[in-house]
């Protein structure tokens, strides 16, 4: 089985972000380094395709476009993905848009409190937190195939042969004399 490439690399800056005292070897100091600039400037900018983080690194950094790739997909195994965590930092506002608007209900100020929560709402709909991310999918409920085997060409469509198994066995026969040399 091949070798990941990107798994010490992954493996190095876990460990680096988990330990501070790690000490990483100098190139993947310098890339770890270069991964959090990466991830900063797309959390800075969310809303950016891969493709255009992916021009951003190789205009900065001067790499090739296969390791701007492999950069992205390490800094979404390491620090995760950004459009994801977007989503998250969406919902939290919003859930706390309406702990406002809960909080000024109980106050007595309804106006603020209509306010907020139609804020609350624009943004769960603009964001779209209100649709499942997917499906559920009932796993309980799938039913193995039943599988019956057979040795009867019938079943497939095909007139059974007879006394197959025989001339197969002397055609072995045959091709392992030819194969020894024992003609």
């Amino acid at each position: 089985m091949p070798k990941n490439p990107n798994r010490d690399i992954i493996d190095h800056l876990s460990r680096a972000l988990e330990d501070p005292e790690y000490q990483l070897p100098e190139r993947e100091a310098a890339r770890l380094t270069r991964l959090k600039s990466i991830y900063a400037h797309w959390m800075d900018h969310p809303l950016l395709s891969e493709a255009m983080v992916r021009d951003w690194i190789i205009n900065l950094y001067k790499i090739g476009r296969a390791q701007a790739y492999n950069d992205i997909a390490v800094v979404k195994v390491v620090f995760g993905s950004v459009p994801r965590a977007d989503k998250e930092f969406q919902r939290f506002r919003a859930n706390k848009l309406l702990e406002m608007a809960a909080a000024a209900a109980i106050a007595g100020n309804d106006r603020k409190a209509k306010a907020l929560a139609k804020v609350a709402d624009s943004i769960t709909k603009a964001n779209k937190l209100d649709e499942s991310e997917g499906e559920d999918y009932p796993f309980d409920e799938i039913v193995p195939k039943d599988e019956s085997f057979s040795v009867d060409p019938s079943v497939i469509g095909i007139e059974k042969v007879p006394n197959i198994e025989e001339s197969a066995r002397k055609l072995l026969e045959k091709y392992t004399r030819e194969i020894d040399g024992d003609d």
